[in-house]
């Protein structure tokens, strides 16, 4: 009899140990909304040392719990059909993250070019274009109470543009260069831990001119240099207001918005003029989280 009881409380004893050890393990990762599982888009929040984000728009990777590296889709597919490399790199750190406020710094470059050619009256030319954007921006998270945060933030873009015709006998090179710094406000509101709710609210206080200079080359004994300061869209004060949401479950998550104002392309920070796209801004991933 004693040494049955034995038996019994020494597996009684293995079956705490075991379940004790489980329950120290941390949970696995999980996409739902919750007070450690933040939303990264227009947030000063980045991911946990390990995790990943893959989706539509971008990759991104935890590389520690305060630094975040990612690279966006698009410019990469653009460049692969254009059959041009077009590396982009994006380095989000929040440096600070106590109890209700996080802040957040990124850096973010993106490069690529154009080339094309054609024969007109005979003659061939070569056109060739080529980018390069810096983007820096700082974000601030302030938790309200568990279920509403805002999000404030700027972002300064510096854009390089260089191009190029070589026709038969003579060369055009040139390069424009533009700055613009963007100001967004973004609410949030989270219903469950399924859906939130956003609101935000972007605007360009500042463009600058786009300054050109050009080379022009008829031959080896005529040339000239072209200075010019033209405004090629009238973009200062442009804005957007635009109402979304976020639905995350375990792993899957589907952000969606579309408002009113001029369409700010998040990724680089510029703005296209609303006059092209109808005054129509919108917002829009698919990406899993784990």
């Amino acid at each position: 009899m004693r040494q049955r009881l034995r038996r019994l409380l020494l597996v009684a004893l293995l079956a705490t140990v075991v379940t004790g050890s489980m329950g120290l393990q941390p949970p696995p990762a999980r996409a739902y909304h919750s007070y450690k599982t933040r939303l990264l888009d227009s947030t000063a929040y980045s991911l946990y040392r390990r995790e990943f984000r893959i989706g539509l728009m971008k990759f991104s990777y935890g590389m520690f719990n305060w630094l975040q590296l990612s690279t966006y889709t698009l410019p990469w597919i653009a460049g692969a059909a254009l059959e041009q490399v077009a590396p982009n790199l994006e380095l989000k750190s929040t440096f600070f993250n106590r109890r209700r406020l996080a802040l957040s710094l990124s850096f973010e470059f993106a490069e690529g070019g154009v080339e094309s050619t054609e024969i007109d009256n005979g003659e061939l030319t070569t056109s060739t274009v080529n980018y390069l954007v810096f983007v820096t921006g700082l974000t601030s998270s302030v938790r309200i109470n568990s279920n509403i945060s805002t999000h404030l933030g700027g972002v300064f873009t510096g854009t390089d543009v260089a191009g190029g015709s070589e026709p038969t006998g003579n060369e055009v090179r040139g390069v424009a260069v533009v700055n613009m710094l963007q100001i967004w406000g973004m609410l949030e509101w989270r219903l469950s831990p399924v859906v939130a709710l956003t609101m935000t609210v972007r605007w360009l206080p500042y463009v600058s001119d786009t300054v050109a200079r050009a080379n022009l080359e008829i031959d080896d004994n005529t040339g000239a240099i072209i200075g010019i300061q033209v405004e090629v869209f009238d973009l200062k004060n442009a804005f957007a207001a635009i109402p979304g949401a976020v639905f995350s479950w375990e792993r899957a998550n589907i952000r969606i918005g579309v408002g009113y104002g001029d369409f700010f392309v998040e990724s680089v920070g510029l703005v296209v003029p609303a006059s092209i796209v109808r005054n129509i801004s919108a917002e829009f991933d698919v990406f899993v989280r784990f």
